[in-house]
């Protein structure tokens, strides 16, 4: 058998590499993005011209619908648009203790 006709079994390009190396692996850091489903309790900190709450959590603004300004609720995430998120109130866990 010549160079060309002899067939390797293993394929350095198609393996797993890393499973033979000597240096250990390079944990990734995990996705805490927000996702839709998730459950959230959230402060309220704005509030929008709608009457929509307004939260900055993890460099993302969420607008949480018919939410009233320095209550907190527990929300769920319903739809995510790049940098901002939508949410729907499941419980008012507080009120706010002032009127606006």
């Amino acid at each position: 058998m010549t160079r060309q006709q002899k067939k390797h079994s293993w394929n350095p390009y198609t393996s797993d590499v890393q499973r033979f190396s000597i240096y250990p692996r390079i944990q990734q850091p995990k996705d805490e993005s927000l996702k839709p489903g998730m459950i959230l309790t959230l402060n309220i900190n704005d509030v929008d011209q709608k009457g929509n709450g307004i939260v900055s959590f993890k460099d993302k603004t969420i607008i949480v619908y018919g939410a009233s300004l320095g209550s907190k609720v527990k929300v769920r995430i319903s739809r995510v648009a790049g940098d901002t998120a939508f949410a729907e109130i499941i419980e008012t866990l507080s009120e706010a203790d002032e009127t606006y």
